[in-house]
């Protein structure tokens, strides 16, 4: 009888780690909500101002059913049957608005949910590397294989309603639904990228304080615009006259004349001119830019002069473009 009493014993100090195991298993998948109700905000990170949807759901109470009380900052907001989502405005930066809710569901039971809002938000700035002449108003347009930058400008603050230092939040940069990892990171508010694929290009910034305590979010489409070329007379006197450009049909007034061409958005690195006069390429031009046209003084008609510019590099820039150039007898 006492070694079995002992047996009993002994098996019963075996089996309770297993039957505790068991319990913190169980435990382990209970939902996060016992009351098994959820409220979310729709955007998570808003911008000051902007609207946001303060949602309830629920997988074990009908909500269509239930009296539902919304509190806001303190103070009722909206109340009624069935009421399982409002909508309020973001709080200005750096505040905190605080959104209750008390729900009573058919079965009788009191519910209440909190959830707090801040805002904040990001601003991105970028610039393509692509090529434009000496005062051109504007920026360069993004051309396929253009590097480009962008800047994450963020607007989160303290709880002093400042802005923090941007040098101080943490950064996770996208490209296309690709973390670009060697550039995320704290304080690497700066992303330098040039897309191989002829593609739209999608960019998203996440930025976060570094306790994760506050956020601010921001994406950007960048379609991507062909290069072009332009044509300008280059005058001896005043240089290359960047206020007008040269189009379709062009008079000579002189018996000479410098055209250049001026290749936008592209990279300059390596690119290639191919020239032809009046349908005769002019393979001897391929490094050059400008080209000169002489008339006799006692000819007139006219010559079409046709340019392509390749880029060797990055085999998707190109473009193409033409001038009809007219000539008269001098008088």
């Amino acid at each position: 009888m006492k070694s079995l009493f002992k047996f009993l014993i002994i098996t019963a100090f075996i089996t309770s780690p297993l039957s505790l195991a068991s319990v913190l298993s169980v435990h382990a998948q209970a939902p996060s909500s016992l009351d098994g109700v959820e409220i979310s905000a729709n955007p998570s990170n808003p911008n000051p101002g902007e609207d946001v949807s303060v949602a309830l759901e629920s997988y074990s109470t009908d909500l269509n059913s239930a009296s539902i009380v919304w509190i806001v900052g303190g103070k009722n907001y909206a109340q009624g049957v069935g009421l399982k989502s409002v909508s309020i405005p973001a709080p200005a930066l750096g505040k905190t608005t605080q959104v209750s809710v008390v729900i009573k569901t058919i079965e009788g039971k009191e519910v209440r949910k909190i959830i707090s809002i801040k805002s904040g938000s990001v601003d991105i700035v970028w610039e393509s590397e692509g090529y434009t002449p000496p005062f051109y108003k504007g920026k360069a347009l993004y051309a396929y294989e253009n590097p480009i930058r962008l800047i994450a400008v963020p607007h989160l603050a303290g709880s002093n309603e400042t802005e923090l230092d941007p040098r101080t939040l943490v950064y996770k940069w996208k490209a296309n639904d690709k973390v670009i990892q060697d550039q995320s990171g704290y304080g690497k508010r700066v992303l330098s990228i040039k897309e191989e694929i002829p593609r739209p290009l999608e960019i998203e910034i996440e930025v976060t304080t570094a306790n994760g305590s506050q956020k601010g979010f921001a994406n950007l489409r960048l379609e991507p615009a062909d290069p072009s070329i332009s044509f300008y007379e280059d005058n001896p006197l005043y240089g290359v006259l960047y206020n007008k450009a040269i189009v379709d049909r062009f008079s000579l007034s002189n018996q000479e004349i410098s055209i250049r061409a001026v290749p936008y958005t592209f990279n300059l690195s390596s690119l290639k001119y191919l020239w032809s006069i009046n349908n005769l390429e002019r393979n001897d031009l391929s490094t050059n830019q400008s080209i000169t046209l002489r008339t006799k003084g006692d000819s007139e008609g006219s010559s079409s002069i046709a340019l392509e510019i390749r880029n060797v590099s990055d085999i998707l820039q190109g473009a193409k473009n033409s001038i009809t150039v007219f000539f008269t007898k001098s008088r």
